[in-house]
């Protein structure tokens, strides 16, 4: 891989991908809607930080412009850029909520992989495109219904994309389970995730990035959904 492109870079899993694919030598443009301390530390001459507005047009084509003006090829995109909440707090703007939700699953992904096709385009060898989407989207959480919805959408994406873009890009989705907490969880909603995962334990980040490696390494896998959960998508019974 030479040149990579993360959304929702400056915290969590998308820090993490971005510090690790800086480690092995790659071009990292990292996309994110805030600076943070984290992202910034990692500042070097293959870090390209851009700060863009999600919700705003203009500052999806000012974007784009500036990746066009820089790069002439890109060897992978993950779309990590996520917005993980409940349904209840928004029971009174639930419009507005669900239009961000959109905006960021579903919109945001769709625009970035068309204004990126002719740089990800190469059917010698093709470029990828992972979006990571999560389990819910098939066993949907009654409790983050929006939210599982546009999982549900992107992941319908993958399948779209992967057939629009053949044979010169491949494009494949992750969904992952129980990762690493929030710190917003409590001890007893901890206790009832692992009590539903098959390999109880967090799992850290390592996996999403063994994962993205795969997708890359093997050039026959296109359309296809990599589960990393540790089983909690089957669960116990």
């Amino acid at each position: 891989m030479n040149t990579v492109l993360i959304t929702g870079a400056s915290r969590r899993l998308g820090l993490y991908l971005t510090q690790a694919f800086l480690e092995q030598g790659c071009k990292v443009i990292a996309l994110t809607r805030k600076a943070s301390a984290e992202l910034d530390a990692l500042a070097s001459d293959k870090l390209h930080i851009l700060l863009l507005d999600y919700n705003s047009e203009t500052s999806l084509a000012a974007a784009i412009d500036s990746i066009r003006g820089q790069y002439d090829a890109l060897s992978l995109v993950v779309h990590n850029a996520s917005l993980f909440e409940k349904d209840a707090p928004h029971k009174n703007n639930l419009c507005n909520f669900y239009d961000e939700l959109y905006r960021v699953h579903m919109r945001l992904p769709a625009y970035l992989n068309e204004a990126l096709e002719p740089l990800l385009y190469n059917e010698s060898i093709p470029g990828c495109i992972v979006h990571i989407t999560d389990i819910y989207a098939d066993n949907p959480n009654r409790e983050f219904g929006l939210y599982c919805s546009t999982k549900a959408a992107l992941e319908n994406l993958t399948k779209s994309f992967a057939k629009k873009y053949a044979p010169g890009i491949r494009v494949n989705s992750i969904a992952p389970g129980p990762l690493m907490f929030l710190p917003s969880h409590k001890e007893d909603e901890k206790k009832t995730v692992l009590g539903q995962t098959l390999l109880p334990g967090e799992s850290g980040f390592e996996p999403i990035l063994q994962g993205i490696r795969f997708i890359v390494d093997n050039q026959f896998v296109t359309g296809s959904c990599v589960k990393i959960d540790g089983g909690r998508s089957i669960g116990k019974i």
